[in-house]
């Protein structure tokens, strides 16, 4: 009986596997948490997004999954202080450096961009990988979220990225 289930339940979830579905995310509610990781102005954030949760049941679903969160930081001039782009260990954080006394106000841009690595996406045929590619040409990327690094440190904070279409 048992067996039963976990061929339904792997039906489910891996049933359509021949035919990839075009990805569309309008919201995404995610946990953030930001540190300083050391003097002047070197912190770290990490974050724990919703993508791809069909993979969550595995230890190594960042490994697993086709897509995964880009995150690009900047300050209120547009400079660039950090960014997670995709790597071939896979993450949930990044490392980013600040001026001392002028950056407390931070933008975090998020993007889903495919990850290359991906272990589901080496088992496929090159046929379900060239549709994924096509279904993917468009990058979804999220409006920009505001956090103040005098008032949002060390703290798990909620935040919902919306998409730039909506």
């Amino acid at each position: 009986m048992k067996r039963i289930i976990y061929i339904l339940i792997f039906g489910i979830l891996f049933g359509c596997s021949d035919k990839p579905k075009k990805l569309n995310i309008d919201q995404m509610k995610m946990e953030i948490e930001m540190y300083l990781e050391f003097e002047p102005g070197g912190y770290f954030i990490s974050w724990n997004d919703t993508s791809c949760s069909e993979f969550k049941s595995s230890w190594n679903y960042l490994q697993k999954r086709p897509y995964e969160l880009y995150c690009h930081i900047f300050n209120k001039e547009r400079n660039t202080l950090g960014y997670y782009r995709g790597l071939s260990s896979l993450r949930q954080f990044a490392y980013f450096q600040t001026k001392p006394n002028t950056d407390s106000i931070i933008d975090l841009e998020f993007s889903i961009g495919i990850n290359h690595f991906s272990e589901f996406l080496a088992e496929q045929s090159d046929d379900y990988i060239n549709n994924f590619n096509e279904k993917f040409e468009e990058k979804i990327e999220f409006k920009p979220v505001r956090v103040d690094l005098k008032t949002d440190l060390k703290k798990k904070i909620e935040i919902e990225l919306i998409n730039r279409k909506n």
